[in-house]
């Protein structure tokens, strides 16, 4: 989580955040009290809280259909490549194994297929994401490092209009780029007095292979997805809110076994099946100053069914991961002080099944050499003190106890205190500035499910905590339609998890040289008479044993994606008529180098490589229009083009291309989409 304010909402931090505090529970009674509460929350932590949330509104008029599409209007964060399962989410360049990434509280805390699998959502769900960026406050969760992104569904009361007490949504989408087709029914609803509302959500799309920009065929990106989501929500008293969730998400297709990477003797087609099953329960209990209680519980397992060519033919492997968590929390005002503290606790289980796929018969029944389990308990405080009306502090500590039982047998445990503190000082009714240092822990837990059997990426018995260190100075200007943010920060992870750096295909996971990142933001907004421009630019270099990472060289860690610009433009004509341009820019990285070893496992002779690679720039135009007719939105179009002059690019944010180093000729990421035409109806009823 970041310590400055990377939007609009930041810009004025300090000087609502007194008044803020005053009204939380006058807000409570309101449609949007949850979302309000919890923005108090982060904007009084003054430099500790949310950066950036991303509305609804902008995941509607991209027509959001993967992490790339979520994530495409903010620079610190990127998910590349036009293969859904094989997206991995980077948040200023360091790696999602490093980041607490949650869906409505449930933690998606493991892969199941190395980097394949682990966040899988559809965005047709979404109310809004929140992103903190960098370890910030202690609320952010178990193994924030590199700080926290929340993804929020929708509620029924966020689809009802007006004074409706039912109604329903058909929506239809249709992709150029493959020819493809995305359905949905949404049926929601609530009782004459407000107390029960509930909705459904049925998605299913067939998508077929895209192309990229010079018009060759991106192997693997078709697949067929089947959504179901159900949500219930008791406002059981003015005080008191109990909402219980479960989604069941299924995507199937012939996928490369390696969904990111080009297609390869190596790298060969594989029919893979993904399923994610969350239940989740949230209560919340807003009863005068001292108590503010929420409790969020879940239960979610995640699977991937994939064909294996090294068994024998016909075989296939079923990876799972569990996860069962639990976060208390409670909010206390006393005096000038508002006072949040809790508890977390997760609970991860990873196992491989491997079974025969002529007749269903098991070849073993998963024995304890192919299971292992993970527990993190914590807890937290945090204060926010309204010193001045101008000044604002925070101060937090976190204590995380993580315990491993490996699938080697061995026990793994290790824990500590995270630090943080910050402050926000109000110059005058535009200017703000803001600094803070904070820390966080991430120690030993499950590994992917496909690494779960003896002998492969075993941890070192000796393994410690990784621990992220992270400061920032910001500034934040808001007058009149105009607002600006600027800000630096350093983030050094010490003691980083991963294979020993430099070895190839290494299977011991090891404390490794420190990962270090030293960047900067800025951003600068206008908005006036229907008008609305924001520009948002990220630079940030991350080194580790004095090289630029890369997601093939270090993994889930860290990656280095070159400076990005991104520029969106948008006009309200009516109440019926909206347009806008969004254009991203991303600079060169030159050529990068490694000295990497490979170990005969069998002879033990060494034999050394030298590689380099280098990220090519490119740029790339998205335009959008939306036409509703009726006030009351009954009909809804939405016109998208996605890459409107078909740039043809290697996203950095996907493995870099390795196929001119002798040896490495299948080593390269797929390159993204070309262009797109998005055409999408929405009918309420």
């Amino acid at each position: 989580m970041g310590f400055v304010r990377n939007s609009l909402a930041a810009a004025i931090a300090a000087a609502l955040s007194a008044q803020a505090i005053a009204d939380t529970e006058q807000n409570s009674s309101t449609p949007d009290a949850e979302h309000q509460l919890d923005m108090v929350q982060v904007v009084g932590q003054a430099t500790a809280g949310v950066d950036d949330v991303i509305t609804l509104e902008e995941l509607e008029k991209v027509q959001a259909v993967d992490l790339n599409d979520v994530f495409a209007l903010n620079p610190e964060v990127s998910a590349g490549g036009a293969v859904a399962l094989g997206q991995k989410i980077y948040v200023r360049n360091v790696g999602e194994d490093m980041v607490n990434i949650t869906v409505d509280g449930a933690s998606q805390s493991s892969g199941v297929f190395h980097h394949s699998g682990r966040v899988v959502i559809d965005p047709d769900l979404l109310k809004q994401v929140e992103i903190e960026a960098g370890a910030g406050s202690s609320t952010a969760g178990i193994g924030a490092l590199g700080g926290a992104v929340r993804f929020v569904t929708k509620d029924p009361e966020d689809l009802l209009r007006g004074d409706e007490n039912i109604g329903a949504t058909l929506k239809s989408t249709y992709f150029s780029n493959g020819e493809s087709l995305k359905h949905s029914a949404t049926v929601y609803g609530t009782d004459d007095k407000g107390m029960f509302s509930g909705l459904i959500n049925l998605v299913r799309a067939d998508f077929n292979n895209q192309e990229d920009g010079s018009g060759d065929e991106i192997i693997g990106s078709e697949s067929d997805n089947s959504v179901g989501f159900a949500k219930l929500v008791t406002n059981i008293n003015d005080q008191q809110k109990l909402s219980l969730s479960y989604e069941s998400l299924q995507q199937e297709g012939d996928l490369l076994y390696r969904p990111e990477w080009i297609p390869s003797d190596s790298n060969p087609m594989a029919g893979t099946e993904a399923n994610r099953k969350t239940i989740i329960a949230n209560y919340q209990l807003n009863s005068g100053d001292l108590l503010n209680l929420s409790v969020n519980a879940y239960q979610s397992s995640v699977e991937q069914l994939r064909e294996d060519a090294s068994l024998l033919p016909g075989d296939k492997q079923d990876g799972s991961v569990e996860t069962l968590g639990l976060t208390i929390e409670n909010t206390s005002i006393i005096g000038s002080n508002k006072l949040i503290y809790g508890i977390n606790y997760r609970d991860d289980k990873a196992q491989l099944d491997t079974f025969s796929d002529a007749d269903g018969d098991r070849i073993y029944e998963t024995p304890d050499r192919h299971k292992e389990d993970s527990q993190v308990k914590a807890v937290y405080v945090q204060d926010i003190v309204s010193v001045t009306d101008s000044l604002t502090l925070t101060a937090g500590l976190r204590y995380d106890d993580y315990v491993l039982n490996d699938v080697n047998g061995e026990k793994i445990t290790d824990s500590a205190v995270s630090p943080n503190i910050s402050a926000n000082y109000q110059i005058n009714q535009a200017f703000a500035i803001s600094a803070g240092y904070a820390e966080a822990i991430r120690g030993a837990t499950v590994k992917d499910s496909y690494t779960v059997y003896e002998g492969s990426y075993t941890y070192d018995k000796d393994i410690e905590a990784e621990r992220a260190k992270n400061i920032e100075i910001g500034a934040d200007f808001k007058s009149g339609p105009f607002s600006a943010a600027a800000g630096v920060y350093k983030t050094i992870i010490d003691d980083a998890i991963a294979k020993q750096y430099g070895y190839l295909w290494s299977n011991e996971l090891v404390n490794t040289d420190d990962i270090e990142t030293n960047g900067y933001y800025l951003k600068g907004g206008y908005q006036q008479d229907g008008i609305n421009v924001i520009a948002s630019f990220h630079s940030a270099n991350t080194e580790q044993n004095d090289e630029a990472v890369e997601r093939y060289i270090h993994g889930s860690t860290a990656t280095s994606i070159g400076d990005t610009l991104v520029i969106d433009a948008n006009y309200q004509f009516n109440d019926a008529w909206f347009v806008g341009w969004t254009g991203q820019h991303v600079r060169d990285l030159d050529e990068m180098e490694y000295d990497l070893t490979w170990v005969n496992p069998r002879s033990g002779d060494a034999l050394e490589y030298q590689i380099a690679t280098e990220k090519t720039g490119y740029t790339t135009h998205d335009l959008y229009l939306r036409w509703s007719p009726m006030v009351d939105e009954t009909v809804v179009v939405n016109l998208t083009a996605k890459n409107v002059l078909d740039a043809d690019y290697l996203n950095h944010a996907s493995i870099a291309d390795y196929t001119d180093n002798e040896g490495f000729e299948a080593i390269s990421g797929q390159k993204d989409a070309g262009r797109d035409i998005r055409l999408s109806l929405a009918l309420k009823i």
